[in-house]
């Protein structure tokens, strides 16, 4: 069975720390300057935005957040080559898809005329693997007959400097793919509702 499922990103940290990180990137920061006598219940806000409008981002790498993408394996290649994160991704070595079925991304720029062709191509390709599974080849080397539309599941942990840099590079580059610009705006808007501080200069430059 073919399904078509959409892109997605899922935050995985839970919110109950998020909503720590300011405070804690104060305390950190605050070590810098050794001005620890300044902190008060209203202080942090202020102090990280400080840091962040002077370009002093080494700070905030001692806050990470871990999302889940649900995204196509032509999106996949490209978030992997960021550094600074874990990635654990979907197998297609260990997975079975004769068992589990198969999912694909739909781009957006594929038309309802040609949407037929496309889920032909993509039936092909499935069959395929289909056969070769039935005939004993492993999945490893089944998943070569398998599309860049196959739909993959990343998960990410990064900290919160390499978290802007990615947003900068892929969700506010005019010139990134539509699908990575997707996932990356989605989470540059949920960030930003947690952690306005860090986030909001780069709502305003989305917003431009």
């Amino acid at each position: 069975m073919i399904t078509i499922v959409k892109p997605k990103a899922k935050l995985i940290t839970p919110v109950k720390h998020l909503v720590d990180y300011t405070k804690l990137i104060e305390r950190i920061g605050r070590v810098c300057y050794k001005s620890e006598s300044k902190i008060n219940s209203e202080s942090a806000p202020k102090f990280v935005k400080g840091i962040i409008n002077r370009g002093h981002e080494s700070v905030i790498e001692h806050c990470s957040v871990t999302y889940k993408f649900t995204c196509s394996r032509a999106c996949s290649h490209q978030l992997v080559r960021h550094r600074l994160c874990a990635f654990s991704q979907e197998s297609m070595r260990y997975c079975d898809y004769s068992k589990l079925g198969f999912q694909v991304i739909l781009p957006p720029s594929i038309s309802e005329i040609e949407l037929d062709e496309y889920m032909i191509s993509m039936k092909d390709a499935y069959d395929d693997y289909i056969h070769l599974r039935d005939n004993g080849v492993p999945p490893e080397d089944a998943r070569f007959v398998l599309p860049n539309a196959s739909k993959t599941e990343v998960v990410i942990t990064s900290n919160l400097r390499n978290w802007r840099h990615m947003i900068r590079e892929r969700g506010l580059n005019p010139h990134a793919q539509w699908e990575i610009r997707k996932l990356f705006r989605d989470v540059l808007y949920e960030l930003n509702h947690y952690l306005p501080v860090f986030f909001e200069d780069l709502i305003k430059k989305l917003e431009e």
